[in-house]
């Protein structure tokens, strides 16, 4: 028992020793692993000495570096404080700043319970004092929207600012509380309404169809009213026997009383004025007996009057005729003036003396026979009677 209290005692007669032996640096026995690791290694000798434990730093992990002195200023209001469920509240961020400086707001923005209905972006001058640069005011109008009931916080929005050397750093609003109340708050006893019977917001109707058929149909009784009756006109006219033609005088004396006599005399045209004669009294001809007498010559003329029975007489006085024309048109034979007027009256005289209206009446005198106007301009008269 003594020995062991003497073993005790001069144990603790030796502590202070090793205690300070560690506090001057000379270790009296090796160090455990953790004294180990809590001495610094030969590499960091010229690194300061703490007193603070090596896990703790040296400041504190929340503090923030000073803001620039370009940095703008930033204020958010809201309006209004306390809104229904799903009305829009308008949240206001204005930020004033110098010139040079950038300030934008994020396209995706972190509204927590609310949700963003709008933006809109504006920005003025603030006028400054004379001589001095003005700032600019950046105006930010955000329309939001809760759908959910109580005493929401609207969450710090982050705008960003580009600095005049390109130095980037994020303002941020403080939160806003907003109360999102329901529309039944003020009714006592809010119950949910009981169920509706269906309403019917479509209702088939015929009418429409009904009044488009109609009127296809009258289009299409209209239509075929107005095509009957143009096939019903058609073969009205079909039916409807010619009118009469024209007897081969009457055409005959209406294109010799149009010929221009005294024009065509005055100015020497000879020529063209037999021509006209001698195509109006073949034309008769053909018409008057049937045949082309515009395609023949004087001699086809007479056989073919020969053949239908016409009188030699008239014969006689058609071949005179026509070639008392040929002299004019193909000798370039020149008559007088009055010789030109009387060849035009002899061919009025053919044409009235052999029409087929003469020759019908009983009573009616007998054709005069004359001779064609000769090349010097003088004829004859047969019968009694004068051409002229």
């Amino acid at each position: 028992m003594r020995a062991w209290s003497t073993s005790l005692l001069a144990a603790l007669l030796c502590l202070p020793r090793l205690v300070t032996a560690q506090d001057g640096g000379v270790p009296a026995e090796a160090p455990d692993d953790a004294a180990a690791a809590s001495q610094p290694a030969a590499g960091d000798s010229g690194r300061a000495a703490t007193s603070q434990p090596a896990s703790q730093p040296a400041e504190r992990p929340d503090a923030r570096p000073p803001l620039p002195e370009w940095a703008p200023k930033l204020s958010a209001s809201v309006k209004p404080a306390m809104a229904l469920l799903g009305d829009p509240v308008t949240m206001t961020i204005t930020v004033r700043h110098r010139r040079g400086i950038s300030v934008t707001l994020p396209l995706q923005l972190e509204l927590g319970k609310f949700t963003e209905l709008s933006r809109e972006d504006r920005s003025r001058d603030l006028a400054a004092a004379k001589g001095q640069i003005s700032d600019l005011e950046q105006v930010f109008v955000l329309r939001l929207a809760a759908y959910e009931l109580g005493e929401l916080t609207l969450p710090p929005i982050e705008v960003t600012a580009l600095g005049p050397r390109g130095e980037l750093i994020a303002l941020r609003t403080e939160p806003i509380p907003i109360r999102i109340r329901g529309v039944l708050r003020n009714e006592p006893n809010a119950k949910p309404k009981g169920l509706e019977p269906p309403v019917s917001v479509f209702q088939r109707t015929w009418l429409l169809v009904y009044l488009t058929l109609a009127l296809a149909a009258a289009g299409i009784v209209v239509a075929v009213t107005l095509l009957l009756s143009r096939r019903l006109r058609e073969r009205r006219e079909r039916l409807r026997p010619p009118p009469p033609p024209v007897p081969a005088h009457i055409v005959a004396l209406e294109r010799l009383a149009a010929v221009r006599v005294e024009e065509l005399i005055a100015a020497q045209r000879y020529k063209e004025l037999y021509l006209l004669l001698s195509e109006i009294v073949r034309q008769y001809v053909g018409g008057r007996w049937g045949f082309d007498a515009l395609e023949m010559t004087t001699t086809e003329i007479s056989d073919a009057l020969a053949a239908r029975s016409v009188s030699e007489e008239a014969r006689a006085r058609f071949d005179r005729y026509f070639e008392s024309c040929d002299l004019v048109k193909f000798a370039k034979y020149r008559p007088e003036a009055q010789a030109a007027r009387e060849g035009v009256q002899e061919a009025i005289q053919l044409v009235r003396s052999t029409s087929a209206a003469d020759q019908a009446r009983p009573d009616a005198p007998p054709p005069a026979a004359t001779t064609p106007p000769s090349p010097g301009g003088e004829h004859t008269a047969q019968g009694g009677d004068h051409a002229g």
